[in-house]
């Protein structure tokens, strides 16, 4: 797994994502692969928002 291998933050994810919905706005309709390939970092982009979130209530002594 790629994303094992970078360290993509949060903000990383979200600006993938963005470009993906910048470049669909032109075409008229993004492929079956297009769209597996935006599932899989849109779920990598929760994924690390939710571990920040963890972690920063870790930080700060909340167990919510």
């Amino acid at each position: 797994m790629i994303h094992g291998m970078v360290n993509l933050t949060t903000k990383d994810l979200q600006t993938i994502l963005l470009w993906y919905e910048l470049y669909f706005k032109k075409k008229n309709k993004p492929t079956r692969a297009d769209t597996n390939v935006y599932t899989k970092i849109k779920a990598m982009a929760i994924a690390e928002k939710e571990d920040d979130e963890k972690y920063d209530r870790i930080r700060i002594g909340r167990n919510d």
